[in-house]
């Protein structure tokens, strides 16, 4: 827990990982032409920006603004329990229950995990500076439409993606 007086949690910014990843692309920010770490590394960030929103969509869905030192941990444990594969598995498994917000995020959240994953760890695998680009403009509208669908749909994604099902 927290301790009195801290401040709330706050979570991963995803427009800021988006806007990282832009950066690393953009030779006038870096000084120089983009190199293959750098379009990989974008990519990446692509992915972690959907994870963030989700996890943070997750945590204030369930938990809502922390209030006090047990909302905080509250939160913060919410926040901090979405598993990588859990999430894209239940995103996918129920994906025709849920709005085309929704289910678009879900396409957008599986397609991204799989482009990271090359990205991260296959050294044969090549990519554009294009093709990142469009990457992040399709997490960042994924991420948007998400972010408009209804709190009781958000509440049941939550529960999907953090609470295992017996």
């Amino acid at each position: 827990m927290t301790t009195p007086g801290s401040p709330p949690p706050t979570a991963i910014d995803w427009r800021s990982l988006l806007q990282a990843g832009r950066d690393l692309l953009n030779p006038q920010q870096m000084g120089h032409a983009a190199t293959n770490e750098h379009v990989r590394r974008a990519i990446s960030n692509g992915y972690y920006a959907l994870f963030h929103a989700l996890a943070a969509s997750n945590a204030n869905a369930l938990i809502g603004s922390p209030n006090d030192a047990e909302t905080t941990a509250a939160w913060s444990r919410a926040y901090r329990g979405l598993d990588h594969t859990t999430a894209r598995r239940e995103l996918q498994r129920h994906r025709q229950e849920f709005s085309v917000e929704t289910r678009n995020f879900a396409d957008t959240f599986g397609d991204m995990q799989e482009l990271r994953h090359l990205a991260d760890y296959d050294h044969n695998a090549a990519f554009s500076i294009n093709q990142a680009s469009v990457a992040l403009d399709r997490a960042e509208a994924a991420t948007n439409r998400y972010s408009q669908v209804a709190l009781g749909e958000k509440v049941y994604i939550a529960t999907l993606t953090l609470i295992r099902s017996r």
